[in-house]
């Protein structure tokens, strides 16, 4: 069986992917996420159903549940408190770390549930941001560089058939480290962008946007480098290769910068995202994050369990999709056929399945999980 490797990056436009030119020597289709986010998109994307953005959870069977029943050696290193284990992310794994579990960082930065309820207004928000910032928050995760070593060396040392995957960060805002990140009081200008700014302007000038999309392209294109090096550095002859992203990011087209998951925003900007799937013909330009899970699955010759709701992109197309943005508890609700699209903002939201009916609600998770998503910029985490 053909070893699969599955790599993806956190806010990856779309129509930025030419700045990541060993990506984009690949057939990129357009991507839609099923979430809004880091953690309801990744949950989607793994398990192949809506379910798991409204919950924001992985729902099994997910992608490496599968393999692995079909006799895969599992390698999941994803460093970001979003995909912690007490969401999921970790079923099927042989070996799985997000790099976050009993970090100092958290105990440092324990908060009651009242903090994480005044932490959905803007003052304490923009207050927290000034004396926790994002470049420094970014910097307790461990480098990409280190992470991508990692993963190299524990996908030789497996035995095959291999499933890997590897998150890389370093794409999020503040798009990089010292010199590289965008400079604090632009990146909280930025931030505060359509909404109240309580300390000066809230208005990006020119100047600003344009150093914000310079060091945006440039990570990505240090993304791109990280995953050419994964695809070289593997000991495997005829890997199965995908990458895609989580969500996009906004500088400034309606008004908002960045993704920030309290707005539940779904402008084309955060839910396009580029997707690659080299080793596998495809049919059509366009996907779901949901397909890839079916597609992967299928192209090994692993059972795809009935309760995906994903295309196998080898057999039929994608031309219509949804993304169900969850906060607490509501959701904004966006179908697409590419051409058109329909939104429902900040709705009650449900979904019923053969398991039943699950609403949009808040996840209730240990204090240190709450922390590490606060510092990921996540202040009224759900």
């Amino acid at each position: 069986m053909r070893d699969v490797v599955l790599l993806t990056a956190d806010s990856v436009r779309r129509d930025f992917v030419d700045a990541m030119p060993f990506v984009d020597g690949h057939d990129v289709l357009t991507g839609v996420t099923a979430g809004h986010y880091t953690r309801p998109s990744l949950a989607a994307l793994q398990s192949s159903r809506l379910r798991a953005s409204v919950q924001s959870r992985v729902i099994g069977p997910s992608l490496a549940e599968v393999l692995s029943e079909a006799g895969y050696e599992t390698i999941g290193l994803v460093p970001t408190a979003q995909a912690d284990p007490a969401f999921g992310f970790d079923d099927g794994f042989d070996h799985y770390d997000n790099y976050m579990s009993g970090s100092g960082n958290a105990a440092k930065n324990r908060r009651s549930g009242l903090r994480e309820f005044l932490g959905s207004f803007d003052i304490v928000r923009q207050v927290y941001r000034r004396v926790y910032p994002m470049e420094a928050n970014m910097a307790d995760l461990p480098a990409d560089d280190a992470v991508v070593d990692e993963a190299i060396e524990r996908f030789n040392d497996a035995d095959g058939p291999r499933f890997l995957w590897v998150h890389q960060m370093e794409s999020h805002r503040p798009y990089g480290r010292g010199d590289d990140a965008i400079p604090g009081s632009v990146d909280r200008k930025a931030e505060a962008s359509g909404g109240r700014h309580w300390f000066g302007s809230s208005e990006v000038t020119d100047a600003e946007r344009r150093t914000i999309l310079d060091a945006y392209r440039d990570a990505l294109g240090r993304v791109d480098d990280r995953v050419e090096r994964v695809v070289e550095g593997i000991d495997s002859e005829d890997p199965i290769f995908a990458f895609a992203a989580d969500h996009g990011d906004e500088f400034g087209e309606e008004g908002y910068y960045y993704h920030q998951g309290y707005r539940r925003r779904v402008a084309d900007p955060i839910i396009r995202v580029p997707v690659v799937l080299d080793g596998v013909d495809t049919v059509g330009d366009r996907c779901s994050l949901l397909d890839i899970a079916p597609t992967l699955a299928g192209a090994v010759g692993a059972e795809v369990p009935t309760a995906w709701q994903g295309n196998d992109l080898a057999a039929t197309g994608t031309d219509e999709t949804l993304t169900v943005a969850p906060w607490h508890d509501s959701a904004t609700v966006c179908w697409q056929d590419f051409d058109r699209k329909l939104v429902a903002r900040d709705a009650d939201v449900s979904i019923t399945d053969d398991e039943g009916e699950v609403t949009v609600e808040r996840t209730d998770v240990s204090e240190d999980v709450e922390a590490q998503l606060r510092d990921l910029g996540y202040s009224d985490a759900g």
